[in-house]
């Protein structure tokens, strides 16, 4: 997905906002004043995309009452959303997602796992 124009202004003025908190960036331990302001944007960046995993999965409807077992193919039954930690290429994050238990494995699984993976 490309950002549109109207999120690359919004982009704009949030980069602003955090610049002027940022004012006071500690080189001591970077190689250059401008290291270590690449450093803490990359700590940012990392923070919006841990946020915006956690937001858009929490967004993500149930399939369904009952959905497909992986392992055995047999129904198994929604039990609510769980927490979970995800490794996402910028580190670790939580999100929410549909939990389904297969009474015949009595394993519970996330249908969303198989939908990722594609």
């Amino acid at each position: 997905m490309a950002t549109t124009a109207d999120m690359q202004e919004r982009i704009a003025a949030l980069a602003r906002e955090l610049a002027e908190e940022m004012s006071d960036v500690d080189a001591s331990d970077a190689l250059s004043g401008l290291d270590a302001i690449e450093t803490r944007a990359i700590e940012i960046t990392n923070a919006l995309t841990a946020e915006l995993v956690k937001q858009q999965s929490a967004a993500r409807p149930a399939e369904a009452d009952e959905s497909i077992c992986p392992e055995c193919g047999q129904q198994g039954r929604y039990e609510g959303r769980q927490e979970r930690l995800l490794l996402t290429r910028r580190g670790p994050t939580t999100i929410v997602e549909p939990k389904y238990y297969c009474p015949c494995c009595r394993k519970d699984f996330f249908p969303a796992d198989e939908m990722d993976r594609g």
